[in-house]
């Protein structure tokens, strides 16, 4: 299978759609849920939180854990878990074991980023990697759609169990397919010298390139998901938009994002050595996009802002994780950088949601200047990436 690297990565798109499934196969049913369990709407959401959690734990360490295990190994375990947490959750009884069901599946969802870029850039070692990684972007919308689209008949027809059911036969059937046809990893770990953690990581940490890209990445997440929170109450309480309405252009941003991380793949493939260029030209965008949140007018104008917040974001998200491979001086590292990136993509997610709501408790008008704030953050980061790169081209 060496000769077939995009059915390999076909392979692990599934995973990836599949772990997306599993962390938003709650959101469709949530009512259902709280009902049966006699939860609190503050409750239920810990369930969906508790991910991010996991996350923020694992995604430092990530880049060492797989420096030990290799990625055929970390992958095969992160399936494993997945197995394992969807399995707790069709025997849970009550919201703690529950809970505790959602943090097992919470681990694949912190690692599996990581995995994915550095196969990634295993398989496509000399071509194809931008684009590769531009389709893998992708793959949490792609989940998002098909979540809400089939958990509630699957669960109407079912039972409450039903999506557990799915996810975990799902996962199962990967599981059997990743140890079938993905390669073991080739280095002889054990002949690897023995670096800790902390010595890997300290170049990094003295990168100052890896910083600004991680400053941008965490801007884009803050930016991405208190959208994805606010946009039903934005259409509701101040265009004053049906619940309906509101949910469909809602729906529309996980949607259209998907074909421009196929884009912003092909784009940086193309034009290699324009990457930062274009890495910046989509924040650029993505704040144009995000300030005019406040004077749309009509059902066209809402949709358009929608379209061009999504396409932007997903390109801006695709190019800075193709970046982050070239910053590095050796394929080892590259896990390494890639947990460090996506630590404080992780953070973002975590404070952008209850930072941006409690400002729209003071005004909308100040939600829409702090956002509009991070995504220029955003953009700064990515032009002192671009600076800092002219600056070691001229000294090498």
């Amino acid at each position: 299978m060496k000769q077939k690297p995009w059915f390999k990565f076909f392979l692990l798109y599934l995973g990836g759609v599949t772990i997306s499934l599993s962390q938003l196969k709650i959101v469709p049913i949530l009512t259902t849920i709280n009902r049966n369990f006699h939860l609190s709407l503050s409750a239920s959401a810990w369930l969906m939180s508790i991910f991010t959690f996991s996350a923020v734990f694992l995604a430092l360490p990530g880049g060492s854990i797989i420096d030990k295990l290799g990625p055929k190994k970390l992958l095969l375990g992160l399936f494993g878990c997945l197995i394992l947490g969807n399995f707790l959750g069709i025997i849970a009884h009550n919201y703690f074991w529950l809970l505790f069901s959602r943090f097992i599946e919470g681990i694949p969802f912190a690692l599996i980023i990581m995995v994915g870029i550095v196969l990634i850039n295993k398989w496509f070692p000399e071509t194809g990697s931008g684009l590769a990684t531009g389709i893998w972007g992708t793959f949490s919308a792609a989940g998002s759609l098909i979540a809400m689209n089939i958990f509630q008949p699957l669960a109407q027809k079912g039972g409450l169990k039903a999506p557990w059911i799915f996810t975990l036969c799902l996962a199962l059937l990967l599981l059997i397919l990743y140890a079938y046809f993905i390669e073991s990893d080739s280095t002889n770990i054990q002949a690897k010298q023995k670096i800790s953690f902390h010595q890997q990581l300290q170049p990094l940490l003295k990168n100052t390139r890896i910083w600004t890209l991680a400053l941008a990445q965490g801007a884009m997440a803050f930016v991405l998901y208190a959208f994805i929170t606010i946009y039903p109450l934005l259409f509701t309480s101040f265009y004053h938009l049906a619940n309906s309405q509101a949910n469909f252009l809602a729906s529309l941003f996980g949607l259209f994002g998907v074909p421009f991380g196929l884009l912003a793949g092909y784009l940086m493939d193309k034009f290699p050595r324009h990457g930062p260029v274009i890495t910046l030209t989509a924040f650029i965008l993505m704040t144009l996009s995000c300030l005019p949140m406040l004077n749309l007018q009509g059902f066209a104008s809402y949709v358009l802002q929608v379209f061009c917040l999504s396409a932007t974001i997903m390109m801006a998200s695709s190019c800075v994780m193709v970046l982050v491979p070239k910053t590095v001086n050796s394929n080892q590292l590259v896990g390494y950088a890639v947990s460090f990136v996506n630590f404080l993509y992780y953070i973002g997610i975590i404070i952008g949601t209850p930072i941006v709501t409690k400002m729209i408790e003071i005004s909308w008008l100040t939600a829409c200047l702090l956002l509009g704030g991070v995504c220029l953050l955003g953009t700064i980061s990515i032009f002192i990436f671009i600076i800092l790169t002219k600056r070691k081209e001229l000294n090498s």
